[in-house]
């Protein structure tokens, strides 16, 4: 990389730079695949080039129609699997939102689909679907999610609403919910799969919660005969004194 692209990159432009690169991943049409490892390679151990591009895309996934949303979720998706000691802190962002040093706050997938899920149900939509599919690809996120069962039990409970919603019909295959200008919902085959796959994450997610709960009852329990049982030789050292 030479000297200016570096100053681009990671100099006072950084975040200049950074902003049209996102802009252009969501207008260009044709193959991003140099922009995209440029982007991913850069962000390996850097958590200010991270939080740079994460904040820009974060901004945009809420704002940009949802048509759109596409190709920002296929690189964000690729910025998710990076495996460094960073990745942790990037799933936390994406997944629960970010406030960052000017208390500037940037809202999470799960804060977006409850916003959205009356005007943009689209938006919601796709969001449900990329953290369906970040936990079946990253074990790191499904374990983080694991620790809020309740915010993803809502999404999940949402997406079943408006797949029983009475007049909502099976739409033609040609219908996408990624594709359209609509903001509006609309029920396809890869819908009903989304919410198979969601619904089998609620699953694994609450039953790890009533593992948890178990566990707790029993060392709580575990605890409570151990005291009775001290008790118990308490009062009988007490007797043999007697």
């Amino acid at each position: 990389m030479s000297s200016e692209m570096k100053q681009s990159v990671f100099g006072k432009e950084s975040v200049r730079y950074v902003r049209e690169v996102v802009l252009a991943i969501r207008e260009v049409s044709g193959t991003l695949s140099s922009i995209f490892d440029m982007l991913v390679y850069c962000s390996f151990c850097n958590a200010t080039f991270s939080m740079t591009v994460l904040k820009q895309i974060m901004l945009q996934y809420v704002s940009v129609p949802s048509s759109e949303l596409k190709t920002l979720f296929n690189l964000l998706m690729q910025l998710m699997l990076l495996t460094d000691p960073l990745q942790l802190k990037r799933l936390q962002c994406i997944i629960d939102g970010y406030v960052d040093e000017n208390q500037t706050s940037y809202e999470g997938m799960l804060a977006v689909i409850k916003i959205n899920h009356i005007n943009d149900s689209r938006r919601s939509y796709q969001c449900i679907k990329f953290l369906v599919n970040l936990a079946n690809k990253c074990t790191l996120a499904k374990d983080y999610l694991i620790q809020t069962p309740t915010k993803w039990q809502w999404a999940v409970n949402w997406l079943k609403r408006k797949m029983s919603e009475y007049y909502w019909t099976p739409s033609n295959v040609n219908t996408s919910n990624e594709d359209s200008d609509s903001k509006s919902f609309q029920r396809t085959i890869s819908a009903q799969d989304t919410l198979a796959e969601a619904t089998a994450l609620l699953t694994e997610l609450e039953a790890h919660e009533a593992e948890g709960s178990v566990m707790e009852i029993n060392n709580q329990t575990n605890g409570e005969s151990s005291e009775q049982e001290n008790g118990s030789q308490g009062k009988e050292e007490d007797v043999d004194d007697i």
